[in-house]
């Protein structure tokens, strides 16, 4: 299991409990945990605990010359799927009837969101400019296709994880939770070189959300 979890985390996996259950009980053990993290101590990685053990990642110990480019094209992938993210996750919530931010392990049913959505004009015109564009951009006219194209966009990120192959009910994993941190991450080390248009991903409105 180290081989695995050293993998995962070294191919940029998020692992929590909903998208890789066996590696996240092999970290949750203290022991396990300090193996990992002293072996990734020595190709400048170490683990990074999110939000009190809820998820692990592997990040950089230190920011240098070789590993910059690596870290500007996590903020770029970063940049192409946040307002996307957040503008589908807004819909779901209203079409859901979420009272509150949802996070990792609350589960999107497909049939329930269709039916939030398909009698809600305001909710469909938001769907429609949500797949006209950027990473969830889609020719589907149909509501259920484009939802259908979402999640799976969403699975293939990372950010989702389909409960059994075929299903329409999906999991949300701790990447959701951790994209924050990782902008906060990026932004904050001093040390780090990025292009003037990078700099500048995030507006206003984005910011306050962090």
């Amino acid at each position: 299991m180290f081989q695995t979890t050293v993998e995962l985390l070294l191919q940029g996996h998020t692992i929590c409990q909903v998208s890789q259950p066996d590696a996240y009980r092999y970290l949750s053990e203290q022991s396990l945990f300090e193996k990992v993290n002293d072996y990734l101590r020595l190709i400048n990685r170490k683990v990074k605990v999110i939000e009190d053990g809820l998820a692990f990642v592997a990040c950089y110990c230190t920011i240098e010359e070789e590993n910059r480019a690596d870290i500007r094209q996590q903020l770029r992938q970063v940049r192409d799927i946040f307002r996307p993210l957040v503008n589908f996750l807004d819909l779901a919530m209203t079409a859901l009837v979420h009272d509150c931010a949802m996070r990792a392990g609350d589960t999107i049913r497909l049939s329930e969101l269709l039916r939030g959505i398909e009698n809600e004009p305001t909710l469909k015109q938001q769907l429609a400019l949500l797949t006209n564009k950027g990473i969830f951009k889609t020719s589907r006219n149909d509501i259920s296709e484009q939802l259908n194209f979402i999640l799976k966009k969403l699975d293939e990120a990372g950010y989702v994880q389909r409960l059994d192959t075929g299903s329409t009910i999906y999991q949300i994993t701790a990447k959701m939770n951790y994209i924050h941190e990782l902008i906060d991450f990026i932004n904050d080390s001093e040390s780090l070189k990025l292009e003037k248009q990078d700099n500048h991903i995030f507006d206003d409105s984005q910011s306050e959300m962090f």
